[in-house]
């Protein structure tokens, strides 16, 4: 791990759909499934990003449109340089006969989760989320290596309702043992209730305010059990959660401030 920051050029960029685009730069460390890096845009600001893969020498970030900084990437063109550091956090764990359970931009850590484990051979199925059909992002690389469950809002690819509603058939059906996730804070908060009274464990990639990604400034620290998200997370298995109350709340920004509706 490093936490110096590094500039490289943007070797590639591939757009998925409007405002949502995958950016390429060097591979110049390894990463896990589930790990993070820091991204710098000079004169702006720094967030984190998960890795969606690493492959033929690049390392892939995806993103989606949201807030000013990654409305400002979405302006960046190859060739232009951005800072790295990183990789930061605790990676997902190996698992067979695992469901991966991806909802909107939280598929795409998943993505690289689910190459490593055909990789290896290890048995998994997918189930992914989004509002409607156009919000899937990668959903052939999943189709191409498991059997793949969609779900969206409106009906317009798979089955129409939210992660509960398929979630149990799915479990018996399919023989699942172990749970990842990857998505919306409510998703877990949905899926934790079902998971935990069927005794299954899980690992959810959980995301927060992250500013120095080394254990020092505290601003991803969970209320209650004082895990630092960017160093003993950001996934986080079920003994993990034990006691953590804010699942599903509103995420506290750089001052601290839970952002009520």
């Amino acid at each position: 791990m490093s936490d110096l920051m590094q500039s490289f050029p943007i070797k590639k960029i591939i757009e998925h759909a409007e405002g949502l685009k995958s950016f390429y730069f060097e591979q110049t460390f390894e990463a896990e499934p589930g790990q993070f890096i820091n991204l710098w845009i000079p004169g702006l600001d720094e967030k984190p990003f998960s890795v969606s893969h690493i492959k033929n020498g690049l390392l892939e970030i995806s993103v989606k449109a949201f807030g000013p900084f990654t409305k400002e990437l979405m302006k960046m063109k190859t060739g232009e340089y951005l800072g790295l550091r990183g990789p930061f956090g605790k990676g997902f764990s190996v698992q067979k006969d695992s469901l991966l359970i991806g909802g909107g931009i939280g598929i795409a850590p998943l993505r690289y989760l689910a190459f490593k484990l055909h990789q290896k051979a290890v048995p998994f199925v997918s189930l992914l989320l989004s509002l409607t059909a156009s919000d899937f992002i990668f959903p052939k690389d999943f189709v191409d290596i498991s059997k793949t469950y969609f779900t969206t809002d409106d009906g317009t690819k798979g089955r129409k309702g939210i992660v509960i509603d398929p979630l149990r058939e799915i479990i018996v059906k399919e023989n699942i043992k172990f749970i990842y996730a990857a998505g919306p804070e409510i998703m877990f908060a949905a899926i934790k209730e079902i998971l935990d009274e069927l005794y299954l464990p899980y690992e959810f990639c959980m995301e927060r305010y992250m500013k120095c990604g080394i254990g020092i400034c505290g601003q991803c620290v969970l209320d209650d059990n004082g895990l630092r998200l960017c160093v003993e997370g950001p996934v986080l298995n079920q003994d993990d959660l034990k006691g953590v109350t804010e699942i599903g709340m509103p995420h506290r920004d750089a001052a601290g401030q839970r952002v009520l509706e």
